[in-house]
């Protein structure tokens, strides 16, 4: 693709403190006019302040200018094409630069608590997972890193929160034609779901280095910098071709001037933050700079610093970019202001290639090359066929064929040498019918090894002519074994070579007793609840449609006491208030059952139909064999392959059997999704019936108060819910029913309050330990 320049959109943040006089925004056109004249007036009074012979005018053109704009309005102006192009195979790199307390974090993450003010970086994930939803033939592979340069060190934000000690020994590595520039030893995590991407945001926003100062009470002191990583594939056929990309969603530490962030004194740990800080900054601009001048090829520092270092696919290398502008149009600013569209500007004629990023799967390419070998080898079985070359075979030799080569080979180690059967027996045609040769040869002698031996085994025991001249039962000292056949008053069906057979059993039998216990109708004690309490049988888990006369008790009828022990109290339930539900998911069980011995039944058959199709396979490839042995060996010929009759109905009846076979499957397929589709069902039965059994049973014995609000079990442990518990789960009912898409949102929000409240005192500790470092 064509080379184009980085894409630039300036946002002002919003303040009742407007310089309009000062600063003029035409959105319809995209411009910034600053006009200082006014400021200088202002000065010029001021006796400590002397003459100011700099500009006062200054004019800008941008891609986009966004002046008071919503969260939404920002996304969907711009950010959403780069997001796009990253799901579509090309690198993409949204930034966010501006001076202090501009707003560059708020548009980059936004507000954590408002599902409305979420900024780029969660909107971008849920576009990304959206558009993956909508490509099923695609296959993608997600994962992502999250970290923070500070003080020129590197931070992985994804470690655990609970440890507070962090290593900064990370190397910054570039591959060509992989990944580009990337960070070496960083957690490296795999993303398979909006919730989990969110809840990896979210968590390393509460370990980056923060600090409180004058301009903004949560100012970050570090550069932020969340990468997701995209593989994509085809689903379809051996697809050996990977697509790679990724997204870098950067937010830029804030330049600053110390007098105007610092009340009184300034510590040393600020005054060291804000040095790297603008250091940074600066070589930044310096690389700007070199880039945008016309015909480019010089020197660009980008080694210079770390940001610059992992920044430089995102200016001048192989990405998409789009840098905000964030801009504070109060007048105390207006000297960082100017300062920040100049960069802006310069921005605008920096060019980045956009090309994709292809690689190749090894393991596929060999399928491919596979593949290609087996339509090569046809390829010369045509050509064979055209010059009249006979008897040629290129594939691995069937067991036909092996077994009619080994037959010609005993009938030439059997004739005598040197003579006309030796000569006739074996023919050579090709290298791969010698090398067949030679593996036959090698069976034969290892097979006489064997049998040489076990005879001298046999003979060094004293009982090498009883071993030869005995079979089965009489060298054990058995007697004769006893024939199939001749056994007229056996059980079952005689099958042919395999003895007896039983039969396949009905699908409604079942064991007239159970692990030996007494049958239904007698009376057993419960061995773990109330002593002397006396339940039938028909109680037993294995209760079913037989035992409907015995099982006339309902809920309301039963006045008796429900046991403590689980398994009396289950039995009672199922005969109970759970007859109907148990009867439902019995009746269930008996049709899959049904259906599993219908797909056995079917097995067997497609078994029996593929035997066919091979047997039938083995006679036209030996018909095949014999009728092109006839032809002349070599050269040209008269002679047309003609297939006889008897090879015509082979293979008329091969292709009968192979839609039979394709038919058979297709039905066992269709059958076999029935019955896991129908497990499924017998399952989500059977878990239901244990949850309103606990619920039951927990009433019963005045463990759970049944407060009127559903069943009051958790759905994931089964366990009854507390109030808490229950709350959640009608926030969630409730954010679903109002607006969908938030719920990913909702529950990484509430992941991360449960991070901040659990290891407060450790990311306290961990942002002490950072800014400690080196002071």
């Amino acid at each position: 693709m064509p080379r184009q320049t980085v894409k630039v959109c300036i946002r002002t943040r919003p303040t009742a403190n407007f310089a309009s006089e000062a600063i003029q925004i035409d959105v319809a056109k995209n411009t910034v006019l600053i006009n200082t004249a006014h400021k200088k007036a202002m000065e010029a009074h001021h006796p400590d302040v002397g003459m100011n012979n700099s500009e006062s005018l200054y004019g800008f053109n941008f891609h986009q200018v966004l002046h008071n704009a919503s969260q939404d309005t920002v996304y969907e102006t711009m950010s959403r094409d780069v997001v796009q192009s990253v799901v579509d195979g090309t690198n993409g790199t949204v930034m966010t630069y501006g001076q202090t307390g501009s707003g560059k974090t708020f548009t980059m993450i936004g507000d954590t608590r408002n599902f409305a003010h979420r900024g780029i970086a969660p909107r971008a994930i849920t576009h990304i997972f959206n558009t993956i939803a909508e490509r099923p033939e695609i296959d993608f592979k997600i994962s992502c890193v999250y970290y923070e340069i500070y003080n020129e060190k590197v931070y992985d934000l994804l470690d655990d929160l609970s440890n507070s000690e962090t290593r900064t020994d990370f190397q910054i590595a570039e591959e060509k034609n992989g990944r580009g520039v990337h960070v070496r030893g960083l957690n490296e995590v795999d993303i398979p779901s909006e919730q989990d991407a969110l809840n990896y945001l979210y968590s390393g926003e509460l370990a980056r280095t923060t600090s409180q100062h004058k301009l903004n009470r949560k100012s970050n002191r570090s550069h932020s910098i969340f990468t997701i990583y995209i593989q994509q594939r085809a689903r379809s056929g051996v697809s050996e071709r990977i697509i790679a990309s990724k997204l870098n969603l950067v937010d830029l530490a804030g330049s600053e001037r110390l007098k105007k962030t610092i009340d009184g004194d300034i510590d040393d740990t600020t005054k060291k933050e804000s040095m790297y800080i603008n250091q940074s900054l600066t070589y930044l601009e310096q690389c700007v700079v070199a880039l945008s001048k016309k015909g480019g090829g010089g020197y660009v520092p980008y080694r210079q610093t770390k940001l610059t270092n992992v920044l430089k696919d995102s200016i001048g290398g192989n990405c998409n970019t789009l840098m905000f502008a964030n801009m504070w149009g109060e007048e105390a600013h207006l000297e960082e202001t100017i300062s920040t569209l100049r960069l802006a500007a310069r921005m605008m004629r920096v060019q980045n290639d956009t090309q994709k990023v292809e690689s190749f799967d090894d393991a596929m390419m060999v399928k491919k090359l596979t593949k290609e070998v087996k339509e090569l080898k046809q390829e010369l079985l045509m050509h064979d066929a055209m010059v009249e070359r006979s008897g040629i075979v290129y594939d691995d030799y069937t067991p036909e064929q092996k077994l009619e080569l080994r037959e010609k080979i005993e009938k030439f180690l059997a004739a005598e040498i040197g003579s006309d059967e030796e000569y006739d027996a074996v023919s050579l045609s090709s290298v791969r019918q010698m090398r067949e040769i030679l593996n036959q040869f090698k069976r034969i002698t290892l097979e006489k090894d064997v049998h040489i031996k076990r005879a001298v085994t046999a003979a060094a025991n004293g009982s090498m002519t009883r071993g030869m001249d005995m079979t089965g039962a009489e060298a054990k000292g058995e007697g004769s074994a006893p024939t199939f056949g001749d056994a007229k008053d056996a059980v079952g069906d005689v099958v042919e070579g395999d003895g007896f057979g039983l039969g396949m059993a009905g699908s409604d039998l079942r064991p007239s007793q159970l692990d030996g216990s007494p049958s239904r109708g007698a009376g057993v004690t419960g061995g773990g609840g109330s002593p002397g309490k006396t339940f039938e049988r028909s109680a037993d888990l294995s209760y079913d449609a037989q035992d409907k006369s015995s099982a006339t008790t309902t809920y309301s009828e039963y006045k008796g006491e429900v046991p403590e022990d689980k398994e009396e109290a289950f039995a009672l339930y199922k005969r109970t208030k759970g007859k109907k539900e148990n009867q439902q998911m019995l009746s269930l069980k008996a049709e899959v059952k049904s259906l599993k011995s219908k797909s056995k039944v079917l097995t067997i058959e497609c078994n029996d139909c593929k035997d066919e199709i091979d047997r039938i396979g083995g006679k036209i490839s030996l018909k095949k064999t014999a009728r092109l042995s006839q032809m002349q060996p070599g050269g040209y010929s008269d002679d047309i392959d003609v297939v006889d009759e008897e090879e015509f109905d082979l293979m008329k009846q091969q292709r009968e059997a192979k839609k039979g076979y394709k038919a058979g499957m297709s039905e066992l397929m269709d059958l076999k999704d029935k019955i896991r589709s129908m497990q499924n069902d017998v399952d989500d039965r059977k878990y239901s019936l244990l949850q309103d059994f606990d619920h039951w049973h927990g009433l019963a014995l005045g463990t759970v108060i049944d407060d009127g609000g559903g069943s009051g079990l958790n759905a994931e442990t089964g366990e009854v819910m507390d109030d808490a518990e229950m709350f959640e789960k009608m926030e969630l009912e409730r954010i679903k029913a109002e607006n969908p898409d938030s719920l990913a949102f909702f529950q990484a929000q509430k992941t991360r309050r449960a991070n901040q409240t659990q290891n407060s005192l450790t990311i306290r500790q961990m942002g002490k330990n950072k800014r400690s470092v080196g002071v």
